[in-house]
């Protein structure tokens, strides 16, 4: 008698989310996807950090201008930066995904390329997924853990630390997702100028800083760092939270990017909120003495030059923003995800 060529649908859906995913070659794990667990090795030179983050659709995407291949990588980097704030090179991924029970056949398709999502980023950052679950429900759920490593001889930078007198750095122009976003609701993809299509670009498909976060990580002169997802008002806080200190911010207008000016010129949205409070922008913010020398990181990070955006204080426990002359508190208005529990 024949064996059949799959024990369950299950179990087809899953080698077709592994043939998506392609091949990815790590020494670390000795068993991937396939069993009831993986097996990684544990070399006395690495210590691990542990991330994990979801992707609900209508909260965290929309494939209404968003593939599914986009959606998948998308939600990598989602993990792959907050991997990055520790200084960590990824490890490997463990996917849980939730599958609308409305779809038809047709969503296997859309599995297998939210799994080609997921290779290209292994593909890119070199790191395997190495299991998972999934489930059918109401709406797409795409939840992500990851493993990172840290060489033994290498810090982990973690959200405390900083000192008196140092400065707030970010990579990258806070707010460029939040302005690809805004132009994505407004006019629909296929409509957007050309022009601006790189805030759309930063939206879809950002770039999480691990080569940065590396070199920042290696860099003495830098005391603290995080994930820059939440937006400026908001994550500003949390660091200054968890350092007791103030902060106190200011948008300089030179280096605000030409086309984000004329952008909000244009179609009437205001800069200086996607700026303070646009989030997914998946930059790293962090803290450094005057010793930081920022042109280094930047040669060494494919041209990622951090920008100083404020200082530290111990003067007040808020954080503020200096408009010319004058220091006044910064709203609160960055997505905060427990916000609607808790009022």
């Amino acid at each position: 008698m024949r064996q059949p060529p799959f024990p369950s649908a299950e179990y087809e859906l899953i080698s077709r989310m592994q043939a998506a995913l392609g091949t990815h070659d790590n020494d670390y794990y000795e068993l991937g996807i396939g069993d009831d667990a993986a097996v990684r090795c544990s070399p006395e030179e690495n210590r691990l950090v542990i991330t994990t983050d979801l992707s609900v659709e209508d909260i965290h995407f929309s494939r209404s201008y968003m593939t599914m291949r986009e959606i998948g990588f998308r939600a990598m980097v989602s993990n792959l930066s907050d991997c990055a704030a520790m200084g960590a090179l990824p490890d490997g991924a463990f996917v849980q995904l939730v599958i609308p029970k409305s779809n038809d056949r047709g969503g296997v398709q859309q599995v297998e390329e939210l799994y080609r999502g997921f290779g290209e980023a292994c593909t890119r950052w070199r790191f395997p997924v190495v299991g998972g679950d999934c489930s059918l429900g109401v709406q797409w759920v795409i939840g992500i853990t990851l493993i990172g490593r840290v060489p033994k001889e290498r810090r982990v930078l973690l959200r405390k630390g900083i000192h008196p007198g140092d400065k707030i750095w970010v990579t990258g122009f806070p707010g460029r997702s939040a302005a690809g976003l805004y132009l994505l609701q407004k006019m629909g993809r296929s409509a957007i100028p050309d022009c601006y299509r790189s805030f759309t670009d930063a939206h879809i498909r950002p770039v999480p800083r691990i080569e940065a976060g590396m070199l920042l990580a290696a860099d003495t002169a830098v005391h603290a760092m995080m994930d820059l997802s939440d937006g400026l008002s908001k994550d500003c806080r949390t660091l200054a939270h968890e350092n007791g200190c103030g902060i106190i911010l200011h948008a300089d207008p030179s280096q605000v990017p030409q086309a984000m000016v004329e952008l909000s010129r244009e179609f009437g949205g205001p800069w200086e909120k996607w700026f303070f409070h646009g989030g997914d922008d998946y930059e790293l913010l962090f803290a450094a003495s005057a010793d930081f020398r920022p042109a280094g990181c930047a040669r060494a990070a494919g041209g990622c030059m951090p920008i100083c955006i404020g200082e530290c204080t111990a003067a007040m426990h808020e954080v503020m923003v200096r408009v010319g002359g004058t220091v006044a508190p910064l709203p609160a208005e960055g997505y905060d995800h427990a916000g609607v529990l808790l009022q």
